[in-house]
């Protein structure tokens, strides 16, 4: 449930969210990827109002462990400002007794925040130029040079 700015430790979240309870421990690690559609992607920057993102995101969390209250573990971290090709930008991992509710509560979890948390992402093409996108539906709000 945090907003971070240094590389996501994937390793050291998923041994966290590993509990004696848990026969399951699913995660989840958005990374960023070289293309979008055609064009050749050399990096992602995200922007946050970060005091509403994290409430929103501490939300979701909240609202996964309300839905499924066998859950043992709920661990939620999005990554700001710029990143490279390959790293990750999201992560979350689930720590339940079985793997049903741990797979519901991770995609109820990824969906939910790219839908309600304030977070941006800027896509940088290796032509040089720009483009704002809003998670939640990939489509450009708009582009600049």
């Amino acid at each position: 449930m945090q907003l971070v700015r240094e590389e996501i430790d994937i390793a050291a979240l998923t041994h966290r969210a590993n509990h004696p309870e848990c026969g399951a421990v699913v995660t989840f690690s958005g990374t960023v990827r070289n293309h979008q559609g055609s064009r050749k992607v050399v990096k992602l920057g995200y922007q946050a109002y970060e005091d509403m993102a994290q409430a929103e995101l501490s939300r979701v969390v909240t609202e996964a462990c309300q839905q499924w209250p066998s859950l043992r573990t709920c661990l939620a971290v999005h990554r700001l400002g710029e990143m490279p090709v390959g790293e990750s930008s999201v992560f979350i991992a689930i720590g339940a007794p079985h793997r049903p509710e741990a797979f519901a509560a991770l995609r109820f979890v990824i969906d939910t925040l790219k839908q309600r948390v304030p977070i941006w992402k800027k896509e940088y093409y290796e032509d040089g130029e720009t483009e704002w996108l809003h998670p939640e539906d990939g489509c450009c709000a708009h582009s600049d040079q």
